[in-house]
């Protein structure tokens, strides 16, 4: 895996040029919405943006800051969206998020970080296989009755701990819609274990990667090829951290490219209209950051050419179709975007553990991305991750929003 001084080239060459804080300016459609960084938008420093932290990581690394509890917090405030580095490379290649990631990753071998919260997280899932401490033996407690599954199926329903434990009503419309488009697959119990995303984006590398290999020999053993998930976390996971720990030889799909696919096919029955406006917010790891991660290895010359070239995951060939595409096909449905969509859409603060380690943060990135969503004229917000679901929902309750929210499953299950 990376250290931090495998970045030093993205830290050496940041000319504080502020992209990482804004939209590029021609994709701008006015000041209100210009701002991508939820971190810099709430406290209004530089530090508290993606420049901020790699100045930071470079002083860090070359002795010219010590550690302290304020500094852990501030490292830790970030939730890892990826915007800043969406951003930045729109006008130069550098790596502001993996610096990000991998300056976390040095708090935790130095012994500063993580956060208490985080080192729970990580003991949790040690102990119970899930972020949340709960039985390990009710994680398929969703599971309808009936359910279609066929246990020689290579394609598996990873169904991820929040839809496991928190929103059981994802997993199980999930589960229908599959049955319902005639999808063979079978389910990994009692062999599905997190996915590792918390502990990948809070610098808990070691556990990080022993679980990422322990998943990958579990898939190994029972002959899966292909993923599907429901989860925008687990996927952008699948996509973006196990490809360093080991080649995958297995395909992720999220539900929305399923149901994108079946309905083209005609193998989905979509028999109820529903009339509603509604807008699609795009979950940051199914969106700008999930692009397949593709190892590099080689020098950087003058002017950053990069020998032999790289692959960069610009954000701009992220999953941003398919969830569209789907919504727009059930019939009495009107969609209608966000200023700030796709790679440029605005965290929900349900990332990077900043919803358990600063609760109010969080929700005042989850409440700026619903007052976005309000001015649409929505009635409903629609997304793809049970962690957006979460932030949303307690924004919409803070609020006393009338806006709703749906999961993608939960508005498809209502038409069929």
């Amino acid at each position: 895996m990376d250290s931090l001084k495998d970045y030093a080239y993205t830290m050496k060459s940041c000319n504080s040029c502020g992209q990482c804080r804004f939209i590029l300016g021609p994709k701008m459609k006015g000041a209100e919405y210009a701002e991508v960084c939820p971190i810099y938008s709430r406290y209004k420093f530089e530090s508290y943006s993606g420049q901020g932290l790699i100045n930071v990581a470079e002083e860090l690394m070359n002795g010219k800051l010590a550690y302290d509890d304020e500094m852990i917090e501030y490292i830790y405030t970030c939730l890892t969206c990826g915007a800043c580095d969406i951003n930045c490379k729109s006008v130069r290649d550098m790596e502001v998020l993996d610096t990000i990631l991998a300056l976390r990753a040095k708090c935790v071998e130095d012994g500063q970080g993580p956060l208490p919260v985080h080192k729970q997280t990580a003991e949790n899932i040690r102990k119970s296989n899930n972020v949340f401490g709960l039985p390990h033996n009710r994680r398929f407690d969703w599971l309808p009755d009936g359910a279609g599954l066929s246990e020689k199926s290579d394609t598996v329903y990873f169904a991820g701990c929040s839809a496991s434990y928190k929103y059981p009503e994802i997993a199980g419309n999930t589960v229908n819609i599959l049955n319902a488009a005639g999808i063979e697959f079978s389910i990994l119990k009692p062999d599905e274990f997190c996915c590792g995303a918390l502990l990948w984006r809070t610098g808990q590398m070691a556990d990080a990667v022993q679980l990422v290999e322990k998943n990958i020999e579990t898939f190994k053993k029972r002959g899966i090829k292909k993923l599907i998930v429901s989860c925008g976390e687990c996927y952008g996971t699948f996509r973006g951290l196990y490809p360093r720990v080991k080649p995958p030889e297995f395909q992720v799909l999220h539900i929305s490219q399923v149901i994108q696919d079946a309905l083209e096919a005609g193998n989905l029955p979509i028999n109820k209209k529903l009339n509603m406006r509604v807008t699609y917010h795009d979950p940051c790891l199914l969106g700008r950051l999930s692009e397949l991660y593709t190892p590099w290895e080689g020098e950087i010359k003058a002017f950053g050419y990069h020998d032999p070239p790289k692959t960069w995951r610009r954000g701009t060939h992220g999953e941003y179709d398919a969830p569209r595409k789907v919504i727009m096909s059930l019939p009495g449905i009107e969609m209608v975007e966000m200023v700030r969509n796709e790679e440029n859409g605005f965290c929900c603060g349900g990332g990077g553990g900043v919803p358990a380690a600063m609760p109010e943060f969080a929700l005042w990135t989850g409440l700026e991305r619903l007052g976005e969503a309000e001015a649409t004229g929505a009635e409903a917000i629609v997304s793809c991750c049970p962690w957006c679901q979460s932030s949303f929902t307690d924004a919409i309750e803070r609020n006393k929003s009338g806006m709703h929210y749906y999961d993608l499953t939960e508005l498809v299950s209502m038409a069929l």
